[in-house]
């Protein structure tokens, strides 16, 4: 059975699952502050545990199921024949009105989720019975374009990792929800945020930041396990100096956005961890931030040790249509053309499928899976030429896809099984009208464009 499935069960059991009133603690947890009434059992999750995930399909030790990103589960109680006598056995209410994205962990018998943006809940996975809660009340000056909500967690030994909604990576015992460290990452007050689920990888947890509808500088960052010590940091906007500077005009990479809000893969054996990035700033008009503005709308490839940048990709150059490129990479080793390659698959945003390369970034494939007429062709090295007449008007172009791309947020997955991808498709038109006879303004030190827009549901973060 696909993984996508399991994953999408396991969401509408927690969207459908009772607890008692929000901020109250049960058990430990209520931000680390309370007493300790009841433990959730061992979880001891092991770094070679998370390396072999794929051999505990009980278990779901990663928000994508494993490093490969594949959200394939070997469970087969549950088929096409009998998938209609499932029956409800329990319901956990959030009591929250914010957006549910999460994918909860499973571990041992307890699942663990976020809700209510920061508060984490460990239940009980057979009977739904809360065991604690950790209540974190976040820096109100915390924003975000498209709502206030978490992804999910990370876990490694018996410390459960939460990026936190204001910019803070927090670390929480599995075990009573009693925090542990807290690390501030960036100031919540200059619009940045988290709302990626963290990913370990050795001693380390990894996590991006989202804010690029600010005129943040995005970013991906690492933190010791142990102490909450940042240990690297990656600058999606190269700095003065930085391969790849020269890809901005001005002092716009400042304020050039590449936010990171899903979360990357990791290869064990070439050591790089994966990571998509959303669009440059401002998103509608590049006239503030000529040239091709890396690595926004990309995949970086980074050393998981040093975070040192190996090799990256960039799917929509200069985009002025808001087609992030946050989707989660998935990687498979495959036979491509009489060759064994390890391989990465991205259905991007921009309505494009490819395939590249993950141990050089080489471009192999890229072909369109929902109605593109933006596209001209590709360069020998994978460079895509916008069709000539695209470019925005004062009148306005169609174009296709839409502002919500050909696909968004959602997970992925793929079957070593049977070797097929499974995503979700959007594929809608954007009118794209831009006031292209204003000046760009400049505002609280970012560039803030006046535009007109249609069909706005959904941005990227």
């Amino acid at each position: 059975m696909f993984g996508f499935a399991v994953s999408l069960t396991v969401l509408l059991a927690v969207s459908t699952i009772a607890k008692a009133p929000q901020g109250q603690p049960q058990g430990g947890g209520g931000g680390g502050r309370g007493q300790a009434v009841a433990q959730a059992p061992v979880a001891d999750v092991s770094f070679d545990r998370l390396l072999k995930s794929a051999e505990e399909p009980q278990n779901w030790l990663m928000y994508s199921g494993s490093y490969l990103s594949q959200r394939y589960s070997a469970l087969n109680q549950i088929t096409t024949a009998n998938v209609k006598d499932l029956d409800l056995k329990w319901v956990h209410q959030t009591r929250s009105t914010q957006k549910h994205e999460v994918t909860p962990l499973v571990v041992n018998g307890t699942m663990y989720l976020v809700q209510n943006v920061n508060d984490v809940v460990a239940l009980n996975a057979t009977t739904g019975r809360p065991i604690w809660t950790y209540s974190y009340k976040y820096d109100p000056a915390a924003r975000n374009c498209c709502g206030n909500l978490s992804r999910g967690l990370a876990i490694l030994g018996n410390t459960l990792f939460l990026a936190g909604y204001d910019a803070q990576m927090i670390a929480i015992d599995a075990r009573t929800g009693r925090e542990l460290w807290k690390t501030p990452a960036a100031d919540p007050k200059q619009a940045y945020s988290f709302t990626v689920a963290p990913l370990v990888v050795k001693d380390k947890v990894i996590a991006g930041a989202a804010g690029g509808e600010f005129g943040v500088r995005g970013f991906i960052a690492a933190w010791d396990v142990q102490t909450g010590k940042e240990v690297w940091r990656f600058y999606t906007v190269p700095g003065s100096g930085e391969e790849g500077h020269e890809s901005w005009s001005g002092d716009s990479w400042m304020h050039g956005g590449a936010p990171v809000w899903l979360t990357g893969s990791y290869d064990p054996d070439l050591n790089l961890t994966y990571w998509g990035t959303g669009n440059p700033s401002p998103d509608y008009d590049g006239r503030a931030r000529l040239g091709d503005n890396l690595y926004s709308c990309a995949v970086v490839a980074l050393d998981a040790d040093t975070g040192k940048i190996k090799w990256h990709y960039q799917f929509s150059p200069h985009n002025e249509f808001d087609w992030d490129s946050t989707q989660i990479p998935v990687l498979a080793d495959m036979n491509w053309l009489g060759r064994q390659r390890k391989l990465m698959l991205w259905a991007n945003r921009n309505g494009l499928y490819y395939v590249l390369d993950r141990a050089t970034g080489e471009f192999l494939k890229g072909a369109p899976f929902v109605k593109v007429n933006w596209l001209a062709g590709f360069d020998a090295k994978g460079r895509p030429s916008l069709t000539p007449g695209l470019e925005p008007t004062r009148e306005g172009v169609l174009l296709y896809p839409g502002n919500q791309g050909g696909t968004n947020w959602y997970n992925p997955s793929y079957s070593p099984r049977t070797g097929t991808v499974l995503y979700s498709r959007v594929g809608k038109q954007l009118d794209h009208i831009p006031s292209r006879e204003r000046e760009p303004a400049r505002v609280s030190g970012r560039t803030r464009i006046r535009r007109r827009r249609r069909n706005r549901t959904r941005r990227g973060e």
